[in-house]
């Protein structure tokens, strides 16, 4: 953590980036793809067909920071916004994320995410995420089939994130001014093991829940091939 901050909540460390807006200039932030906003975003097919016929842009870029055993770790996801190239119909756009996270090798992980479900504050669904066994089901509507994920690295508690919304960026990548706003999320990791092409694969489970409005999202997916 960089010396100036030391007592200051995540919170309170994103405010004051909001707030001088980088004195005009832009705001720097974890771009480890170094995309832009508006920008034009191949989807390999080798992420499977599901986004073989959209047209994919960046709608906005959301840079999560966490505090880890008294050092701040930041992540990114670049939200995806696909067009259909048959119908081009609004109804039948499609949303991905694309997360990138360092990693304890220097180098960094990223993973491709679809929004599977998003609601209301619900205080069952809340027990469900905080139970101390660390499962999430979910079950299949149509054939009743459940699948189990288990909390990654064996937490039980919840991340605490600080996030900064951007909706445009600089020539130069970074937050333009007046452009972003922030969030403050809750959130919970799952994994569990799969097939992916007849082969082994990791599937990811993350439910988020914002901390002033109440609403939950959940986003599934795997890794993300480039």
């Amino acid at each position: 953590m960089n010396p100036t901050n030391q007592g200051k909540t995540l919170w309170e460390m994103l405010c004051e980036r909001l707030r001088g807006q980088g004195n005009g200039s832009g705001i720097r932030f974890y771009n480890p793809l170094d995309w832009r906003v508006r920008g034009a975003v191949e989807v390999p097919y080798a992420n499977g067909p599901e986004a073989a016929n959209y047209d994919f842009s960046v709608e906005e870029i959301r840079e999560y920071m966490r505090r880890l055993g008294g050092q701040d770790y930041p992540f990114t996801d670049y939200v995806l916004r696909g067009v259909s190239t048959k119908s081009f119909a609004a109804e039948d756009n499609l949303t991905l994320r694309v997360r990138v996270v360092p990693n304890q090798a220097g180098s960094r992980d990223a993973l491709l995410l679809r929004l599977v479900d998003e609601f209301a504050f619900a205080q069952d669904f809340l027990e469900v995420v905080k139970d101390p066994s660390g499962i999430f089901e979910v079950t299949d509507d149509q054939s009743g089939a459940k699948e189990t994920f288990t909390r990654l690295n064996g937490l039980r508690e919840s991340y605490e994130a600080a996030v900064m919304v951007i909706k445009a960026t600089t020539p130069d990548g970074k937050a333009a001014p007046g452009q972003t706003a922030p969030a403050k999320l809750e959130y919970w990791d799952y994994g569990r093991e799969s097939e992916s092409g007849g082969h082994p694969a990791r599937e990811f489970l993350f439910v988020e829940i914002n901390s002033d409005t109440g609403w939950f999202q959940i986003w599934r997916g795997r890794e993300y091939f480039a």
